[in-house]
């Protein structure tokens, strides 16, 4: 980081807000600290832009991934119904949240890499669209194998609108502003699936499975009309450029009238993602993240329906209702002190070490993760003792355990696209391709086991596979920094001018 600033300040010394600058034309943010990156003089730059664009910028990316896992998740509960319509088992009919799943991990690496040339604006405007067609496609599908294929599509759509959330987050926003920011769009992606089965349940009771494909498809649609008229592009190169280059109006940042970069697509783009797994600051990360979301949410929703109708005796409205609200409430309790939280230690960190401000600083905040496992214990030994322990027990595990998720999510994500903000884009698929691969994988052992061992061990193996993964990031805390200036993790050199 230490580098990076002495980068800016052999920039041209020129500045909009020279009371906010040094004697060396560095500007400054309000505590007096070196602005990272640098923002540009010119309007068209978006760290420019003004809070309340940026905020809406951000909102827009941030209910863009709320929506698209929120569609895939609301017809869980018809599976039922599903099932009857077409012949076939319940199990049967779940196998179209795993073609999903596939594809929303698998897919954006094939189309990702033209978000860093053609920008952001258009793959997502893209993908909206996509998402919002394929789900009223599948509504008014008469065939299962036409259900299959929407999903493919959906996948590939939404695996997108997910991934590229975190890359506009980091256009927009200084160094010290992404963890507040980065958490609201986290906010957004964790809760889309535990908003899911409030939904499902009375949608397809009232109106019936197909429903759940069209409610959320009409929705995407109209999402996809507002970005379509609100969302400018984001891309922005910092390389050196002619002053007579002129800047881009907003309505150019809307309508594709010119290139933010000078580059193209090449075959090894799209190999890209697989070369940041290289990098102990990426890989490390996303592999214990996957087991976050794999432990600390989705455990919950593939077993609920088995769980709370067997030993407490719910239907599928109470059942729901309990795989919805204490998760809500607990990534809200989570994010209340996790975005800010981390920005304010790396302020901290500055102030103590001569204005350095390295991406580790923010790993303090992963003690508040513990709260995961432990949530997810408290949820297993309540299940195992269903006969004494009311299901407010179980509820209190959940709750807990996505406080630590909430955590977890907003930590990695801005600690792995600090350490590579120009390759934001293919941290963001690696990311998105272990959390939908290995979450997708839960509902195959997850029962199994715990009928063979009992609740309460099955989900402490759990707690501590999570524990395990996460003591290598106490190591990135310690000794990341010098992890990532050896000479075998030399950093990459393609998109450092984004």
């Amino acid at each position: 980081m230490s580098s990076d600033i002495a980068r800016e300040k052999a920039k041209p010394t020129e500045s909009l807000h020279l009371e906010n600058a040094d004697s060396n034309g560095v500007k400054l943010d309000k505590t007096g600290l070196p602005l990272v990156p640098q923002p540009t003089d010119r309007k068209d730059d978006p760290l420019n832009w003004s809070p309340a664009l940026k905020l809406g910028i951000c909102m827009q990316v941030s209910f863009l991934a709320f929506i698209g896992p929120l569609a895939a998740a609301v017809l869980n509960p018809a599976f039922v119904q599903v099932a009857a319509a077409f012949d076939m088992t319940p199990v049967e009919a779940s196998y179209e949240l795993t073609v999903f799943l596939v594809f929303a991990a698998a897919g954006p690496f094939l189309v990702l890499p033209v978000a860093n040339v053609f920008g952001r604006r258009p793959l997502m405007l893209a993908a909206a669209v996509v998402s919002g067609v394929t789900n009223v496609a599948a509504a008014y599908s008469p065939t299962w194998a036409g259900i299959l294929v929407t999903r493919v599509f959906n996948g590939i759509a939404t695996g997108c609108l997910t991934a590229l959330g975190p890359p506009v987050i980091c256009d927009v926003y200084f160094l010290h502003e992404r963890g507040f920011y980065m958490g609201i769009w986290a906010l957004f992606v964790n809760n889309g699936v535990h908003v899911a089965p409030l939904l499902g349940g009375p949608i397809a009771q009232k109106l019936g499975w197909r429903w759940c494909f069209g409610i959320p498809g009409f929705i995407q649609l109209g999402v996809a009309v507002v970005i379509a008229c609100c969302l400018p592009e984001t891309l922005f190169s910092r390389e050196p450029r002619d002053d007579d280059i002129k800047e881009r109006s907003f309505s150019d940042l809307l309508l594709f009238r010119s290139l933010p970069v000078r580059r193209r697509i090449r075959l090894h783009d799209f190999a890209r993602p697989f070369i940041m797994l290289k990098y102990l600051a990426i890989s490390l990360p996303a592999v214990y993240y996957m087991t976050c979301l794999a432990y600390g949410s989705v455990l919950f929703a593939t077993t609920g329906s088995v769980v709370y109708k067997e030993f407490y005796g719910f239907n599928v409205i109470q059942t729901g209702l309990i795989l919805s609200i204490p998760l809500i409430i607990g990534n809200a309790i989570g994010e209340a002190g996790a975005g800010w939280f981390i920005d304010r230690l790396l302020f901290l960190h500055a102030k103590r070490h001569n204005g350095e401000r390295p991406p580790e600083a923010r790993l303090d905040a992963l003690w508040f993760a513990l709260l995961l496992p432990i949530g997810t214990i408290i949820n297993g030994v309540s299940i195992s003792h269903s006969e004494t322990v009311s299901w407010v027990g179980n509820a209190f595990g959940m709750a807990i355990a996505n406080v630590g998720f909430q955590v977890s999510t907003t930590v990695v994500y801005a600690y792995c696209t600090d350490c590579y903000k120009p390759q934001s884009v293919e941290v963001s698929a690696v990311f998105n391709f272990f959390r939908q691969i290995f979450s997708g994988l839960v509902s195959f052992y997850a029962l199994p086991l715990a009928e063979r061992i009992g609740f309460q061990y099955a989900w402490l193996v759990f707690a501590f596979i999570n524990i395990a993964l996460l003591l290598p990031l106490a190591a990135l805390r310690l000794k990341g920094q010098k992890i990532r200036e050896s000479a075998w993790q030399e950093p990459p050199t393609f998109h450092n001018d984004i």
